[in-house]
């Protein structure tokens, strides 16, 4: 799928996965008839693949991907840069040299560039879910770190935490993306950003604000529709300063929130927006001017022309002309009054390929307009000027605007050289503190500049965030391994400044072979009598950085066995065991958890029972299942017990079924029904039980059969088997959606005397999407006329249970997606699909997986990273399991939603109604 065309003196250039191509056409017949691979090596499986094309003002070919596509790009030198982190990179026209600027990503979409230089994009999943809050544009620097995905192969340096959003989104999609130049919509909305909002029917308007060294972004909506089916994926400027809006309909609907079950689907367009009462230009492209003939002087007046299209064109054939036309752009750089046009003539000025074209950009490094200076200092930087790097160090101290400091750090990366480093430390340890943005570029520009002795020395500088970079970099290339010394780490664990003694724990953290130095440092924390709650931190941060040495592991273990009255300290530990990433679990490990099962603390009882859950290890499987059958103990200690054993111990005893129909039969506690719910879907049922679980749950529309069909699939009695299939169907009157593949493993297991009683289900299966069809007709009216209030109450009540597993602000469940801005990116028909249709559509994130172990257990639940080498396995009551890739057999994306599909039957359609004027208020 080749996302994205951009034009070039006579080229197209297209993203054509795995390779970046351009299409020329040489014999003037209107079709392509050479095809040039540019670049090559970008993965293209997810729609996180090659994108976002963009000339920057230094004339550099800038693209965007995301991961798990990432890219492996060969160099003409034989090395390779590759990474799966979504990232965003720049090459020459012709594909030379091409650079990592920024990484961290998801999915960067689009970029868009300031006159300054500054460059601005559109990332959707900057973070995970939070307060409704996902997307968000960002302001992206050379070298620059962002929250979601960790640093993945680039050869950019960690410099310290992932960078701040210029403002934050719901999950909006923020796709297409420009900044305005002509007044096509009205002199007002020049150099206003436009994006495409995919999941918000929206075309948003976003006017920045300088704060220090970044922006602020106030944010409106400029195009909206409530149709359901206008989904924008790209806006772009046209020659006469006119908006394209380029209109995906409905047939996209991969990673997006979009209703699937339609009528007839939408395929889209392309719309124009215009101003009412703006006249076109006459000659938008410029086709009329004779361009070979203008002399440099005429070019560069062109350079301060109304049509966006006419100025490219002139900055383009002043590049072309070279030498000859630096005299003519060095006097619109003396004499121009319009800062825009004085910033155009720089960057020409940084293609032209001329000495004199250099001293120029040096000359404009003392003008007295900050955005020219800062324009002029990204020009030298793109330009690798090292006579620019006196002046550069003088602009990077306090006293200079920020916005400035912040492109002369950027310049001095590319410029200086280690005798530039003091003035790096004076600009990082100054009384006036950079902020975030700043911070990265000087700590990026010292990556850059400076030498291990120089880093080292450093070290001893008297201010902490010096002594932060230098830490930070002499831990990573191409600094030599061992340039950062163990006892330096050690002995800022010490240190009263919490960001500096943060740092140190960050670099320990990535040396296991640290670990006898650790040791002692541990035994020390551990024999203190005065331990403060730092020390507990840094204890057992210690303890999970090192827990694969097996001296620490035993001095923990000594300690704890010491039954010491520091309880605090105690859960602290059994919390950091249940989260160990060594599979199998440490014997050490295991043997305390195995000892505080049965400690006389009721709090340490349950956390070790909660540890062991979660470490899901046959050594406790004695210890937890006594647990599942202790009367006297609490019912969700018990049922976290039978969590951690139920894998390997399927059947049930008495007792412990006896427990599991008590919890799913109470009605007004939805939570303790879906955690008893899912152990129930993994046990090994008598006939006996399966039918008193069936009159449990028979008309339980919080609990979906899902949830239960491993454990009645494995029914073998006659009798028992025709209840189950007597179950199914009158959940299939409710709404419930059985799968091709699901029913035909169920009818596999079967008794054949019971199969002819199934065939029912086969038909509905078949009958899927007429189905789904007529319940959403069924519920479409009350779309409109509910109380938002009264549904608040539905949403956290105990009927609906919809806060269980879904948050709204800070009140719910983390199991399912955040609701919080639902309303805002998704339209009510879609809103309806999700609750009535729950596996229809999945949101990117929350894909229901089964997982099979090489030992033959079995998890079911949602993975919100599967492609990482330890996977969270999170069920439908919201416990974790965690699993490494190495041990799996098997993982499976299942298509049916952990969501129960007959919601709408277990309310009156009143209660419905308010439910959905709830949902749609969420903005």
């Amino acid at each position: 799928m080749p996302m994205g065309a951009l034009w070039r003196d006579g080229r197209l250039y297209v993203p054509d996965g795995p390779d970046l191509i351009s299409l020329q056409d040489t014999d003037g017949d209107g079709r392509a008839d050479k095809r040039t691979v540019i670049l090559s090596g970008f993965g293209h499986l997810d729609n996180g693949g090659l994108h976002g094309l963009t000339f920057g003002p230094d004339g550099l070919l800038y693209m965007t991907c995301g991961q798990p596509d990432g890219y492996k790009i060969k160099r003409p030198d034989g090395t390779l840069l590759e990474s799966k982190s979504g990232s965003l990179l720049r090459c020459r026209p012709d594909g030379s040299d091409v650079q990592v600027l920024a990484r961290g990503f998801e999915n960067l979409v689009e970029v868009a560039f300031l006159g300054t230089g500054d460059v601005i994009g559109t990332c959707n999943w900057y973070q995970r879910p939070e307060g409704g809050i996902r997307d968000a544009l960002v302001h992206l620097v050379p070298g620059g770190l962002y929250p979601y995905v960790p640093d993945v192969g680039t050869p950019l340096p960690v410099t310290g935490s992932p960078l701040p959003a210029v403002t934050k989104f719901p999950a909006v999609a923020l796709s297409g993306f420009y900044v305005q130049q002509g007044a096509g919509l009205g002199q007002e909305h020049v150099g206003h950003f436009f994006s495409a909002q995919h999941n918000t029917r929206t075309v948003g308007r976003h006017v920045l604000t300088r704060v220090g060294s970044t922006f602020r972004g106030e944010d409106s909506h400029f195009v909206t529709s409530d149709d359901p089916d206008f989904h924008p994926s790209d806006v772009l400027e046209d020659a006469d300063g006119t908006m394209l809006v380029v209109d995906t309909g409905s047939w996209y609907i991969h990673h997006c929130p979009t209703g699937q079950i339609r009528n007839s689907p939408a395929t889209g367009g392309i719309y124009r927006v215009c101003r009412n009462g703006v006249k076109p230009p006459d000659d938008p492209r410029g086709l009329k001017i004779t361009w070979d003939r203008a002399a440099p002087n005429e070019l560069t007046r062109l350079l301060a022309d109304s049509r966006p299209a006419v100025r490219e064109r002139a900055r383009r054939a002043l590049v072309a002309r070279g030498a000859e036309a630096v005299p003519a752009l060095a006097r619109t750089v003396q004499s121009a009054k319009d800062v825009a046009v004085t910033q155009r003539a720089v960057w020409t000025l940084c293609q032209v390929d001329d000495a004199a074209a250099g001293a120029m950009l040096r000359a404009a490094l003392g003008e007295d307009q900050p955005d020219v200076v800062a324009a002029a200092a990204r020009a030298l930087g793109t330009r690798g000027d090292r006579d620019a790097a006196p002046l550069l160090r003088q602009l990077i101290q306090p006293g200079v605007q920020p916005h400035v400091r912040l492109a002369a750090a950027e310049a001095l990366a590319a410029c200086g050289d280690g005798s530039a480093l003091p003035a790096v430390w004076a600009a990082l340890g100054s009384a006036e503190a950079p902020d975030a943005i700043l911070e990265h570029a000087l700590v990026h520009a010292a990556h850059r500049i400076g030498d291990a002795l120089a880093l080292t020395n450093a070290l001893s500088h008297n201010h902490p965030r010096v002594q932060q970079a230098a830490l930070l970099l002499l831990d990573q290339p191409p600094r030599p391994t061992g340039a950062l010394a163990a006892d330096v780490v050690f002995n800022y664990l010490a240190t009263e400044d919490e960001a500096l003694r943060r740092r140190a724990m960050e670099r320990l953290e990535r040396h296991p072979e640290w670990a006898d130095r650790a040791l002692g440092r541990i035994s020390d924390l551990l024999g203190k009598t005065d331990r403060r709650d730092e020390d507990d931190e840094v204890l057992v941060r210690l303890v999970t950085a090192f827990e694969g040495n097996q001296a620490v592991r035993e001095r923990v273990a000594v300690f704890l066995r010491a039954y010491d009255p520091d309880t605090h300290l105690r859960l602290r530990l059994l919390r950091a065991f249940a989260g160990t990433r060594l599979r199998p679990a440490p014997a050490e490990w295991v043997e305390i958890v195995g000892r505080y099962i049965e400690y006389p603390d009721p709090a340490v009882r349950a956390e070790a029972v909660h540890t062991a859950a979660a470490l899901q290890t046959p050594a406790l499987d004695d210890e937890l299942a006594f647990v599942t059958t202790a009367d006297d103990w609490p019912a969700a200690i018990r049922l976290q017990a039978l969590r951690g054993v139920i894998a390997r111990r399927p059947r049930l005893e008495t007792g412990v079924f006896e427990l599991l129909m008590s919890e799913l039969g109470k009605s007004g506690v939805p939570a303790e029904r879906l955690a008893a719910a899912s152990l129930v879907g993994r046990a090994e049922l008598t006939p006996d039980q399966s039918r008193r679980l069936i009159e449990t749950i028979r008309t339980d529309t919080m609990v979906s059969p899902t949830i239960l069909l491993p454990a009645l699939s494995r029914v073998k009695d006659d009798t028992a088997a025709a209840g189950v299939v007597a179950y199914l169907t009158e959940s299939l009157a409710r709404g419930w959606e059985p799968q091709g593949e699901q029913l035909e493993e169920l009818m596999a297991d079967l008794p054949s005397s019971v199969r002819e009683k199934a065939e029912p289900l086969r038909v509905a299966a078949r009958d899927l999407v007429a189905r789904r069809r007529a319940r959403l007709a069924e519920f479409e009216p009350l779309l409109t006329g509910g109380n938002a209030e009264r549904g608040r109450l539905v949403f956290f009540g105990n009927k609906a249970g919809c806060g269980t597993c879904h948050r709204v602000g800070d009140q719910g469940g983390n199991v399912g997606p955040d609701l919080t801005k639902v309303g805002a990116v998704r339209a009510g028909r879609d809103i309806l699909e999700s609750v009535v249709l729950p596996s229809a559509s999945f949101a990117q994130g929350y894909d229901h997986y089964v997982v099979q172990t090489n030992s033959g257990e079995v998890y079911a639940g949602i993975i919100p990273q599967p492609h990482a080498d330890v996977l969270e396995v999170r069920d439908s009551a919201g416990n974790v399991t965690r699993l490494h890739k190495t041990q799996l057999k098997r993982l499976k994306r299942q298509d049916v939603s952990l969501m129960p599909e007959g919601l709408p039957a277990a309310m009156s359609r009143e209660e419905f109604r308010d439910l959905l004027a709830f949902l749609q208020s969420l903005r």
